[in-house]
């Protein structure tokens, strides 16, 4: 029985996690919970899964410096991180610290601090973002190959194949067309910022320099990833149905030491729809490798601007495309 602490449990990847964790009740013990606001959400899981109370943290009231210590809870085996944004960076680390095995789900971790959280990891950290993990899952499937390539299956979001951006609302901006997710990564999905973070977490997660990192817009969304292995002809692709539940799952039994159904195969050229990305119109990709490859050491202000300008978006103070608008 392994014991599992949950960072950002009351949000969508949170509340997911739960759900499939309640499904391996032989296997997994739930001992700690945290939220940032959500107090009447996460009081009713505290209520449903019998937790200690002092286990239980309610960031905006006990603070950052709890919301670590939780992280680092002695009694925990694993740490789900799914925090939203820059929140997730200082819990990431104190997990790794302490010697946990880390399901990350907060991308902002690598893209901010990729070569500490990479060190401190060892063999305790597993990729949870679709894309991660089921590369994550064919390198598992492919042990030795060397990599020549990866491909980061891009959906396209919501305004796929639209020329003007300019009276987008953030109501049509939400709408994920195949996808169930929180505020700030639809909005994210929506720009093709997320893509471009995306790009810099693979970057740090499979030690791959960004020419070997490619993102291609694919509005199926059956594919979740795609690994090009040196002196092999074809590529092998994750497919599956997009349900981040599928990807927590492949996650916890690694972290346990069994071995998910194999969802990756082999794939013609030409057998699945992948377009390169409309970067004239959706510029947010470049700006996001821009930005690194400009100074990766400013990459956490720089996510503090992103995240402040998409909440500007959100209460309605600029437009969709002034997003792009990052200082950096």
């Amino acid at each position: 029985m392994k014991n599992v602490v949950i960072l950002g449990s009351t949000g969508s990847l949170g509340t997911q996690s739960i759900e499939v964790l309640q499904k391996y009740f032989n296997d997994f013990r739930i001992i700690g919970l945290s939220a940032n606001t959500s107090k009447d959400v996460l009081n009713s899981q505290v209520k449903d899964l019998e937790i200690n109370p002092e286990n239980i943290i309610l960031t905006s009231i006990d603070g950052d410096q709890a919301l670590s210590d939780l992280a680092a809870l002695k009694e925990a085996d694993i740490v789900i991180n799914v925090l939203s944004g820059t929140a997730g960076i200082e819990p990431t680390k104190a997990a790794l610290k302490a010697n946990k095995t880390l399901l990350l789900g907060n991308k902002e971790s690598l893209v901010a601090a990729g070569e500490e959280v990479m060190k401190l990891a060892n063999q305790d950290l597993i990729p949870l973002d679709s894309e991660h993990n089921a590369i994550y899952e064919i390198l598992q499937q492919n042990p030795g190959k060397i990599i020549k390539k990866i491909t980061l299956p891009c959906s396209g979001g919501p305004f796929f194949g639209q020329k003007d951006l300019s009276n987008i609302t953030a109501e049509q901006a939400l709408a994920h067309p195949k996808w169930n997710m929180g505020k700030k990564v639809s909005i994210e999905s929506a720009t093709l910022l997320n893509k471009g973070l995306e790009i810099i977490e693979a970057h740090y997660l499979f030690n791959l320099p960004l020419e070997k990192i490619e993102a291609l817009v694919h509005p199926e969304c059956q594919i979740h990833g795609i690994v090009e292995f040196e002196k092999e002809p074809q590529q092998i692709a994750y497919i599956s149905d997009p349900d981040m539940r599928e990807h927590i799952e492949n996650a916890l039994l690694r972290a346990i030491g069994e071995t998910p159904k194999n969802r990756t195969r082999a794939i013609l050229p030409n057998e699945f729809t992948l377009l390169l990305p409309d970067h004239e119109t959706f510029p947010g990709i470049k700006i996001v490798t821009n930005a690194f490859n400009k100074d990766h050491a400013k990459m956490p202000q720089f996510l503090r601007n992103e995240e402040n300008q998409i909440n500007k978006f959100l209460q309605n103070e600029i437009s969709f495309t002034q997003i792009y608008e990052i200082p950096f």
